[in-house]
């Protein structure tokens, strides 16, 4: 739901969270520990750069605000493909763990962000997008309110520009979320589920090319 948070900079701030901390959750799930460095390094996504993207979320706020539904039709479809990335990024970090890829490879943290992160760019969002817009488009009310209650909660630490006054924000509302969005999540479950195993299966042979490959 992060692109539904019409606040510059601190809706990447709340993504970058969710994926460290899902990477952290999975790990302790296959008995692994993993330090908070590491899991940054394998959560990180591989763009250009804070700069460009961070000055680029300003200059658009304005606009945002006077073409408010032209850019929530835009969003919705970022809030989709988002989804259907960070699933894939999911599934291969619970797949490195269940197999203890990074022990067998050798491979540190930051090359397994690389190789997870490539994997995730080039790997056709089709069939997941089609599962996840499917069931955003029938709950387009419930994620909408937990966006803003997330909105509400992060607005309090707007302009103070520190991590964990952001992370603070989001558990500090997280149970309530949860709650109001644990039918969509249910219903995503039934619609990945339908997804050909085939597709999952080519992302475990892209990644094992990349850490083969890697150096």
């Amino acid at each position: 739901m992060t692109p539904l948070i019409p606040i510059p900079v601190v809706d990447d701030v709340v993504k970058s969270f969710f994926r460290q901390r899902m990477v952290r959750s999975l790990a302790a799930a296959h008995g692994r520990s993993i330090t908070g460095a590491d899991a940054e390094a394998m959560a990180a996504e591989r763009e250009s750069g804070c700069m460009t993207g961070c000055v680029g979320s300003l200059l658009l706020y304005p606009l945002k605000k006077v073409f408010r539904k032209i850019f929530f039709v835009l969003e919705w479809k970022r809030a989709v493909d988002l989804t259907s990335r960070t699933y894939h990024f999911g599934y291969l970090v619970d797949h490195v763990f269940a197999e203890r890829l990074d022990e067998r490879t050798g491979r540190g943290a930051a090359e397994l962000g690389a190789a997870l992160d490539a994997v995730c760019r080039e790997a056709p969002i089709k069939p997941l997008e089609a599962a996840v817009g499917a069931t955003f488009r029938q709950s387009r009310g419930v994620l909408s309110a937990g966006a803003s209650l997330l909105e509400r909660s992060l607005r309090r630490v707007v302009g103070r520009k520190k991590r964990e006054q952001v992370e603070r924000a989001v558990e500090s509302v997280e149970a309530e979320e949860e709650r109001q969005i644990e039918p969509v999540v249910t219903r995503l479950q039934r619609s990945v589920e339908a997804v050909p195993e085939d597709h999952f299966r080519r992302l475990r042979e892209q990644l094992a090319a990349k850490l083969s490959t890697t150096t």
